[in-house]
This record gives C-alpha cells, sequence and structure tokens, in this order.
C-alpha cells in the first residue's frame, strides 16, 4: 500500500509541475504538443502503438483484426478487446463500431483537440510510416485470399 502512495504522490508532483510549465508557454502549438506528450505518457507502449497507427491510417478506419496483426498479436488473442480497445474507448481516445458482432470498426477520436493535433503530425511528418503500415495492411488482405 505504501508503495501505491507513493506512486501516486509522485504522479500529483508531476502533474502539478506540468501544470506550472504549461502556464509558462507562449505558443498554443507548444501546448498541444507538450499535453499530448502527458496524454501518451498515461498509456502503456501497445496503448500507444495502437493510438500511433491509428493516427498514420486516419481518417480510414481498421478492423480489430487488422490492428490485433499490426501490434503483433496472435488472431485468437483477445487481449486487443480485453486491455487496449475497452480502454482507449473509455478514455475517449478511439471510436469502436461494431459492424457485426465479430466485427468492430477503430477510428482515432479526431473530435479530440490532442488527437487530432497528433494526426496532423502524423499526416505532415509520416509518410514513410504511413507507406508501411498499408503495406502491411495489403499484404495481410492478399494473405487472406
Amino acid at each position: 500500500m505504501l508503495r501505491h502512495n507513493n506512486r501516486y504522490m509522485c504522479l500529483l508532483e508531476i502533474l502539478y509541475r506540468s501544470e506550472r510549465i504549461l502556464c509558462a508557454m507562449d505558443s498554443n502549438v507548444e501546448k498541444l504538443d507538450y499535453e499530448l506528450l502527458l496524454l501518451l505518457s498515461t498509456l502503456g507502449a501497445n496503448k500507444i502503438r495502437a493510438i500511433m497507427i491509428l493516427a498514420h491510417v486516419y481518417p480510414k478506419a481498421v478492423t480489430a483484426t487488422q490492428l490485433s496483426t499490426l501490434l503483433g498479436y496472435s488472431m485468437k488473442a483477445r487481449t486487443i478487446y480485453r486491455g487496449i480497445l475497452d480502454d482507449l474507448q473509455e478514455r475517449e481516445l478511439i471510436f469502436l463500431d461494431k459492424l457485426t458482432p465479430k466485427v468492430a470498426s477503430i477510428r482515432l477520436n479526431h473530435e479530440n483537440e490532442l488527437l487530432k493535433r497528433l494526426i496532423d503530425m502524423a499526416q505532415n511528418h509520416g509518410k514513410e510510416y504511413q507507406k508501411v503500415i498499408e503495406e502491411l495492411l495489403v499484404k495481410k488482405d492478399d494473405d487472406e485470399w
């Protein structure tokens, strides 16, 4: 219990200092970038990877199966639903639309100002990563046939 309380106090201190830094920043873009970094720092590695993939394929949506493949999960793994997608949807970072009982369409929440900034950065500076993702998605579609 003590360890948990110490971690909580450390997080509170970080947030307090972050607020002071944000107030000192001049540029709104700098503030958005910093807030985006803070948001991403609260997520685990696989959630960050999922967010980054979705930002690079935006405005397209991917299925849970496609996202699982891009994240390196087994096709039969339910981890993506239980851990990643549920949490990202609860935090309102993604839109998860059930197309059928077994197929979901996943998009980044472009209404979130921080994620909109991430999408802009991915679109402007992530052309190579976009190509890699598109190639993997096309290759996976070809393999299924």
